[in-house]
């Protein structure tokens, strides 16, 4: 099967193609930046808004991975046209694309966030039948959602059919150091303080880089074609327990400054991944604690 991970050499990406190469498939990485992990296959430089390189690079793939996208909320707010831009426009690029060449399936890598974040009202379970915001509050969600639907107007019109992945919040190897769990670490080592908005008793529920790999490969499979999975962890975790977690880890006391909550913060609601494991059989095989451990041995590893 060859399979085309667009955005391959990035965090999240690198991952899906060591998994992939393991499982013997031939992968092509397409991506600005070359692979940097010692992935040994086919690499092709490129940008997922040019549809007419992508259609050379797709033809006789069976399926394509759309992992390319602004990650960064923040880069959002503050440069949102580009930032959609390399996001629900690339989408519809990758889509035209597949179109064109006859390409098998489209997997789309999503978020929680297309569910909101509006403040919870008792307890909620989200699932993939749970609609859209209706009123996203960032363009990071907007431009998510834009582009699953791009995603399901190309099955409905052109016959291209997709997977949608809604990731939970990724920690693990290779994370962007600006992202909150690295910036945790960093900060309890060098005896710097953390700080926290509100009581810390928001949640979200992260998920090890490796078992959200484990879930895109699983996409592959026949019973995932046209279907939308919750790809997350296993349990809601306070930012406040990421602090508590790495102090029992790291064998040190974090310094914690407490300040007013942001406004619209919320504690979280649970977001169902019941479906992968029913359809996919697929569920995080560590736990966060365990999952936690691994990673910061690695990072520890990795200071200069």
């Amino acid at each position: 099967m060859k399979t085309v991970v667009a955005g391959g050499s990035g965090f999240i990406g690198s991952h899906v193609v060591d998994l992939l190469l393991e499982q013997g498939h031939e992968v092509l990485i397409y991506d600005l930046e070359a692979p940097r992990h010692g992935q040994d296959c086919a690499f092709v430089r490129g940008d997922t808004r040019d549809v007419d390189r992508l259609t050379q690079v797709l033809k006789g793939g069976d399926i394509i991975y759309m992992l390319a996208a602004e990650a960064n909320v923040n880069r959002f707010f503050e440069s949102p046209r580009f930032s959609n831009d390399i996001t629900a426009n690339a989408t519809l690029s990758v889509l035209e694309a597949a179109r064109r060449c006859s390409a098998g399936r489209v997997i789309l890598a999503s978020t929680e966030w297309i569910y909101g974040s509006i403040p919870e009202e008792g307890e909620e379970c989200i699932t993939e039948d749970t609609p859209y915001t209706a009123n996203p509050d960032h363009i990071y969600t907007s431009s998510k959602i834009a582009s699953e639907l791009f995603c399901r107007n190309y099955q409905s019109l052109y016959g291209v059919n997709y997977t949608i992945m809604r990731y939970g919040i990724p920690f693990g190897e290779r994370a962007r150091p600006e992202t909150v769990t690295p910036i945790f670490i960093r900060r309890i080592l060098k005896g710097e303080p953390i700080t926290i908005h509100g009581d810390g008793s928001q949640s979200r529920q992260f998920i090890y880089v490796k078992d959200l790999a484990r879930g895109n490969v699983a996409c592959l499979s026949e019973a995932a074609e046209n279907q939308v999975f919750n790809l997350n962890g296993k349990k809601r975790i306070t930012v406040l327990q990421i602090v508590r977690t790495l102090e029992d880890i790291l064998g040190k006391k974090a310094q914690i400054t407490f300040v007013e909550d942001r406004k619209g913060n919320f504690k979280g609601r649970f977001i169902s991944s019941e479906k992968a494991r029913r359809l996919l059989g697929w569920t995080p095989s560590l736990e966060y604690e365990e999952a936690m451990r691994v990673y910061v041995e690695w990072f520890i590893n990795r200071i200069p």
